[in-house]
């Protein structure tokens, strides 16, 4: 009996620990399998041939088949992975534009995320997720661009501003209706610009001298910079772009431990915003004024030439390494497209084992679209193809570094004043003591002063004769 219970015991753990495996693997998505239906709903159309989607593990790109829409007008896309079978480069985003264009021109790009709902050997299916489903009879898709997840083995980047997703060209306008009882597509090609990111960074501008930092506050601002170069194109001007990028604040405590002289760290985080779209116009201007002691104004054009920002930056005196300088001078344009405030707290204790930070994370940045004129003046307004990057926190330039920095500019400043003030006073007087020296000169201008005194004095005389007239 001992030895039935002591079975069925065993028996019963045996059973409950499958249990607990079962379950714990029914939180795994559906798609971690070959799952058919991708590969099901692009044979369904006559024209679909798997022979054109062979398996190349050297390609590790990722290609669009076709869009499509379900019931309630959610919009999904197949695509089509040639080296899904020797690494697996899972889809992350896609750039999309809703609504009709002419050859790709006047588009309006947004990123949205992509959700893997299917997949089967070099073909996946994915959920366009966030995108609002139209209302209208006749759709227009125009899918500039698809990102795919980054892959150290296979993908190269920069670690201060590293690659988060990797962008490819796409350029189908698909055109979606209703039509007796059944939805129809068509599809046609539009030209994309390739452009490559060359640097992702930030500057950090002080607000000058305040007296909350006697206890270890410093207020600051961050101003991010994103460069680039678009080697198929000579531009002239950009009269406007739009970029996305993603972002989420922190507080960053650090703690150090004073006897290994070990630094912890632990970050907070909150206000996330995902694939957020930014609009620059050559009209615009970025202005920072530093409200502290010694505090100055920084402010020049968001979308400026490489060359025309770093000079701009060397006038208003903010420094900047000489390792970000060259990969700004390597690049054609740069768009200062963000301005983020920073706070830092450094406690008066002598140890400095403690500091807390306050600022903005931004990731996932690119280009979308850019609309320009070359030197032959053609104007062209383009969605682009951009792969996705992730700046560092740490700044690459400093405004207002110290305050004999901000004194020297100020006195720099005032003595040109001064010396124009003391020229022209000195020109007037040159001037006046020539006048005296030429006779008809000094006599024409006692005439002239003669002539101003008596008109001026005209309605005081005019006044006095009214009075003396009614007096009498």
């Amino acid at each position: 009996m001992k030895k039935l219970i002591k079975i069925s015991s065993l028996i019963i753990g045996l059973v409950f620990l499958c249990l607990v495996w079962v379950l714990s693997f029914g939180s795994v998505p559906v798609y971690a399998a070959t799952d058919e239906t991708v590969l099901r709903e692009l044979q369904s159309d006559p024209n679909f041939d798997v022979e054109n989607y062979p398996d190349n593990p050297k390609d590790y790109s990722l290609q669009v088949i076709q869009l499509a829409e379900d019931k309630d007008k959610e919009i999904y896309i197949y695509a089509y992975q040639p080296a899904h079978n020797s690494i697996d480069l899972l889809g992350t985003k896609v750039s999309i534009s809703y609504g009709y264009s002419v050859d790709g021109a006047g588009l309006s790009p947004q990123v949205y995320d992509l959700e893997l709902c299917s997949t089967s050997g070099v073909f996946d299916k994915y959920h366009v997720k966030g995108f609002t489903p139209s209302k209208d009879g006749d759709r227009y898709y125009n899918i500039v661009s698809i990102y795919r997840e980054y892959n150290s083995v296979i993908d190269s980047s920069d670690e201060t501003f590293p690659t988060t997703d990797i962008a490819y060209s796409v350029g189908q306008q698909w055109y979606v209706y209703d039509l007796n009882d059944s939805r129809h597509y068509e599809m046609n090609t539009f030209n994309t610009m390739p452009v490559d990111t060359v640097f992702n960074g930030n500057l950090k501008l002080e607000d000058g001298f305040k007296w909350d930092e006697i206890f270890g506050f410093d207020g600051l601002c961050d101003m991010w910079l994103y460069c680039f170069n678009a080697e198929d194109y000579k531009i002239q001007h950009i009269y406007d772009a739009d970029l996305t990028y993603s972002s989420k604040d922190v507080v960053e405590n650090a703690r150090r431990n004073y006897a290994w002289e070990e630094w912890t760290y632990t970050y907070d985080y909150s206000n996330e915003v995902y694939n957020k779209k930014i609009s620059l116009k050559d009209t615009d201007v970025i202005t920072y004024s530093g409200d502290g002691l010694f505090g100055r104004t920084f402010e020049w054009h968001k979308i400026l030439s490489s060359e025309e920002f770093l000079q701009r930056i060397d006038e208003l005196g903010v420094s900047i390494t000489q390792e970000q300088r060259g990969k700004i001078e390597s690049s054609q344009w740069v768009f200062t497209f963000l301005q983020t405030s920073r706070t830092e707290f450094y406690p008066p204790d002598y140890a400095n084992l403690r500091h807390e930070f306050e600022y903005t994370d931004v990731y996932d940045v690119g280009l979308l679209r850019l609309h320009f004129q070359d030197f032959s003046g053609n104007k062209y307004d383009l969605g682009v193809v951009n792969s996705l990057t992730d700046p560092d926190n740490i700044a690459d330039g400093t405004g207002n570094a110290d305050f004999g920095t901000a004194i020297k500019l100020a006195f720099e400043e005032f003595w040109e004043n001064f010396i124009m003030v003391v020229g022209l006073m000195v020109g007037l007087i040159g001037i006046i003591i020539l006048l005296n020296f030429v006779a008809p000169v000094s006599t024409l201008l006692n005439y002239l002063i003669k002539a101003i005194a008596y008109v001026i004095s005209l309605p005081f005389k005019f006044f006095k004769w009214l009075l003396k007239k009614d007096g009498s």
